[in-house]
């Protein structure tokens, strides 16, 4: 089920404006709101005076009983408490048969959500997916001290045997697609890699030291 609710919202002009935001959202009753959440639409609101518009980060849960998604957004200031957050989504989730058939995920942020959207929409494993960010760190030096790095996938281009990956740092100037040969998933696929990044319902390279 897709669930919003009305918020009150005060302007920097000054003006007071009631919205509606959305808690949930289920994909598969409702797939305009896909296209919608991939377009920035959902929970961006705009000003009816002086036209300005914002994006209120909120917590919100991504739906999809057809491909069994289940994500949990939170704002990225909870990010630090990923795993105290974890641990009690575990508790609440042990003795849940219906979740336990679900990819269940917590991300923090859009960038975030947006991403494993686009992962498992093209039927790859996301813990592989960080697995190969964090060996593009770990291979160029000055990444490693960047605070503001960004580095997600974008898409899978398999017709070429490639996958590509926007890197970009205000800190350092970067804005950048890094292009990754499929054979490198391939190969962790068949290896079965593990890290601690790509463990548990926070599958993400922040989990590291390097970002965070």
């Amino acid at each position: 089920m897709s669930i919003h609710r009305p918020f009150q919202l005060s302007c920097s002009c000054g003006r007071e404006y009631k919205v509606k935001l959305w808690d949930s959202i289920n994909v598969t009753e409702n797939k305009e709101l896909k296209a919608k959440l991939l377009s920035g639409e959902v929970n961006q609101v705009q000003c009816p005076q002086c036209k300005k518009k914002s994006y209120i980060e909120k917590n919100l849960l991504y739906h999809d009983s057809d491909k069994k998604l289940w994500f949990h957004m939170l704002p990225q200031t909870d990010r630090p408490k990923w795993a105290e957050l974890e641990e009690e989504y575990r508790k609440d989730l042990k003795d849940n048969d219906h979740i336990k058939k679900y990819h269940f995920r917590l991300v923090f942020g859009r960038e975030e959500l947006l991403e494993k959207i686009r992962i498992f929409d093209v039927n790859l494993n996301d813990r592989l997916i960080e697995i190969i960010k964090l060996k593009i760190i770990n291979e160029d030096e000055s990444l490693k001290t960047l605070t503001d790095l960004k580095l997600f996938f974008s898409r899978h281009m398999p017709e070429d045997e490639e996958m590509h990956f926007s890197l970009s740092s205000t800190e350092k100037g970067l804005n950048q697609t890094l292009v990754v040969a499929s054979h490198h998933y391939e190969d962790l696929k068949e290896a079965k890699a593990t890290e601690p990044i790509s463990s548990g319902m926070y599958v993400s390279i922040h989990k590291t030291r390097v970002l965070h």
